[in-house]
């Protein structure tokens, strides 16, 4: 169900500007789903895919059952030997940690849609954190693993986002919780931006 809705929104996102942000790509599936729906739509937007493949990072107090390196079976390579079979060449792979390690690479870019898949709170808000301020009125994010159990500082993260201006917040019973933004946030005068007020 996860993996369809994902399918349907990257449709949606396609009639954005901006590329597609996956970050927590494990093996892989749920990037090269998305790589292939951008080509049947006939968009020339990419899909960066980020993952350390070494597991699980900034686990922490937030987070009830993770604590660090799990899901490290994973490679880059098994990524491209899937992105291959998919037949998509859409993609583009950051490994390390994001953002931390990679977000220079695209720091340039606009967003259209943003799964993030990474199981535990201070990675994803530092994701959401990063992404939100690069994407345009009506774009997407997509947290994986909301209200499981095993991922209780997902949870916690979108409950706080619950609220926030110029979003919509929603969660679905598949366990995705999606944040749609509706509204840019006011620009600073010069004189704002000179004197901070």
């Amino acid at each position: 169900m996860r993996a369809y809705e994902l399918w349907q929104l990257v449709e949606q996102a396609a009639r954005l500007p901006g590329d597609i942000l996956e970050v927590g790509v494990w093996r892989g599936g749920t990037g090269c789903i998305m790589a292939k729906r951008l080509q049947i739509v006939g968009s020339e937007a990419k899909v960066f895919m980020c993952d350390t493949f070494c597991g699980v990072v900034k686990a922490g107090e937030a987070d009830t059952r993770y604590v660090g390196g799990e899901h490290a079976d994973t490679s880059e390579e098994y990524v491209r030997n899937l992105a291959a079979s998919f037949d998509v060449d859409n993609i583009e792979i950051l490994t390390g940690i994001f953002p931390d390690d990679t977000a220079h690479q695209i720091e340039d870019r606009q967003f259209a849609l943003c799964h993030i898949d990474v199981d535990v709170y201070e990675s994803a808000l530092h994701i959401f954190d990063w992404v939100w301020p690069r994407m345009p009125v009506g774009g997407i994010v997509v947290f994986d693993d909301y209200g499981f159990p095993a991922c209780s500082g997902i949870t916690q993260l979108v409950n706080e986002k619950r609220g926030m201006s110029g979003a919509v917040v929603m969660h679905n019973l598949n366990g995705h919780a999606v944040i749609v933004k509706t509204e840019l946030p006011p620009q600073k005068t010069a004189f704002q931006r000179i004197f901070g007020r």
